[in-house]
């Protein structure tokens, strides 16, 4: 009899589990990054609405080059290249990346991190990837921000495929001004030798992943790039973005 009434308790106590979220949801409601709605308890992140606003590429289901592959094309080599979206000014997009670099939602990172890594799990060509890096960003701006949000992005890559995530010894030495605004050469120019190397680095033979929040110009993609091959210029280098601007 005891043991039956144990569990019956145990039971009654789980039970009011569901109603304590709810609760919990009705003086905390949780908004929508992208448009500030109240979100139901069985969403996250995203209303249904901003969801389907969402411009997926769908480039892993490509047999031919990318268009962010295309960009890179007589700059550096890489082996592939993948963005999740389609950046469009006003956008869901838009209001994530917003969200992600300025209201300090860096939770929203990992979420689309997560989705990039299930998206690309079973493609064979990103089956042999040693290690994710994310680009790095000047320390002032992270103590600022909180977080490097390409790395939050990188980490929830790594929870989905299993690859390790490093984001020690490249550093990045100059704090530049933001690339909103800039022109393609503006942006080239603004992070020519932006990027170091420390002696904790170590990319011998492996084939890295550099993972950014947003593609534009690939200026600071390309900087980077040629900063680790002037070092290892035998490695493999490919790349994944959450969002490419076409």
């Amino acid at each position: 009899m005891i043991t039956k009434n144990r569990a019956l308790f145990k039971l009654k106590v789980s039970d009011l589990f569901p109603l304590k979220d709810r609760l919990f949801h009705l003086i905390f409601p949780e908004k929508c990054t992208a448009c500030s709605a109240e979100l139901s308890t069985s969403d996250r992140h995203l209303c249904p609405f901003c969801l389907l606003d969402l411009d997926y590429t769908y480039f892993e289901k490509y047999t031919e080059a990318t268009a962010v592959e295309k960009l890179f094309w007589g700059r550096v080599p890489i082996e592939q290249a993948y963005a999740h979206l389609f950046y469009r000014k006003g956008g869901s997009t838009q209001q994530i990346l917003h969200a992600l670099k300025y209201t300090y939602n860096g939770q929203i990172g990992r979420a689309f991190g997560k989705s990039i890594g299930q998206s690309l799990r079973q493609q064979q060509k990103w089956m042999d990837v040693d290690v994710l890096v994310p680009v790095p960003i000047h320390p002032k701006k992270e103590f600022t921000r909180g977080y490097n949000q390409s790395a939050l992005i990188a980490e929830g890559i790594s929870e989905s495929m299993g690859i390790p995530v490093q984001s020690l010894g490249l550093q990045k030495s100059t704090h530049t001004a933001s690339q909103t605004r800039k022109g393609r050469f503006l942006r080239w120019e603004n992070v020519q030798n932006n990027f170091s190397l420390s002696s904790q680095s170590d990319f011998t033979g492996k084939h890295i992943v550099f993972v950014d929040d947003v593609i534009t110009t690939g200026a600071t993609l390309e900087s980077l790039i040629r900063t680790v091959l002037d070092k290892y210029p035998d490695i493999r280098i490919s790349v994944i973005s959450l969002a490419f601007a076409a």
